[in-house]
């Protein structure tokens, strides 16, 4: 990953003095805002030169729910990640969070390590988004007259090509496109290697995520394992089907919001694909049977969470 490039917006300087002693001695590029209008304005003006944005919630002219929201309603920087910074814990603050879009926290007061790993999680899930929405802009594919079809992969390079092939069947592949990686992915990391939860937060902290699901995909128990995936197109609406080969997981708890997992490098996911991607999901059985649905206009082919 190239140098990661970070815009903290505070208005303690004491707060804001650790924020780039401790970001750029982990070799990140930081830009300091004294408040949340000097922020904004920092995005405004080069909304391609930041991948995260540090945002402390209570400060003056303009506070960081204001921010938030001007950021998500604008095209040009809705994708930039925000991490929010407050003292309050409580549930409902975290619950408004994550529905207006901001997916990562860190509660005051915390410490260097946590704010590191907050803001890696954060960079690597922009880069991977940068990554796949470049591809599908560049792909084409013949399944915009497809009405019905059944595909199987195995393993993570196979996934990421049929996450791109599926993406350019929906009306607007860019918004799609992030869901669907996260549904092909879970389906083969942690359904068919049964790679835990825990066990991921360890490979990505150590930077060897991509290394074990290659080995354990080789794997004799592994290696015959694979995900089916079905598409159907509708009047107004097309449904993905995704089934692996796992055990299945409790998938209740990641189609809602939980704090718990907002201090983690993943488990962010799955809601990030109810919330931004789709306009239905569910699991099924015990979780090895994932539903999405994207709705349109009949006739129109205009995603309906564009209207």
């Amino acid at each position: 990953m190239s140098t990661i490039r970070v815009l903290a917006a505070d208005d303690d300087p004491a707060t804001l003095t650790f924020l780039v002693r401790a970001l750029t001695r982990a070799g990140m590029e930081t830009v300091a805002a004294g408040d949340g209008a000097e922020a904004l304005a920092h995005l405004r003006k080069n909304p391609e030169s930041f991948d995260v944005l540090l945002l402390d919630l209570a400060m003056p002219r303009m506070d960081g729910w204001q921010v938030l929201r001007k950021v998500k309603a604008s095209p040009r920087l809705r994708q930039i990640p925000v991490v929010l910074q407050t003292v309050s814990d409580r549930p409902e603050d975290m619950k408004r969070g994550l529905e207006g879009g901001a997916y990562y926290y860190l509660t005051k007061p915390f410490t260097q390590r946590v704010l590191l790993r907050i803001v890696r999680a954060a960079a690597h899930d922009v880069a991977t988004y940068r990554v796949l929405h470049a591809e599908v802009a560049r792909a084409t594919s013949p399944l915009a007259m497809l009405t019905r079809g059944t595909f199987r992969y195995r393993t993570l390079p196979e996934c990421h090509e049929l996450t791109h092939l599926l993406a350019r069947a929906c009306p607007d592949p860019a918004r799609i496109v992030t869901g669907l990686s996260e549904l092909l992915i879970n389906a083969l990391e942690h359904g068919n290697l049964g790679i835990s939860y825990k066990e991921k937060g360890d490979l990505l902290e150590r930077n060897v995520w991509k290394a074990e699901v290659a080995r354990r995909q080789a794997l004799p128990e592994h290696r015959d394992k694979w995900v089916e995936v079905s598409v159907e197109r509708l009047e107004d609406r097309i449904r993905f089907e995704v089934k692996d080969m796992g055990e299945g997981f409790d998938w209740r708890a990641f189609l809602v919001p939980d704090a718990a997992r907002l201090f983690d490098n993943h488990g962010r996911g799955i809601f990030m694909a109810k919330m931004d991607s789709f306009d239905h999901l569910e699991y099924r059985g015990n979780g090895n049977h994932a539903i999405a649905e994207v709705h349109f206009q009949a006739g129109s082919g205009i995603h309906r969470k564009d209207e």
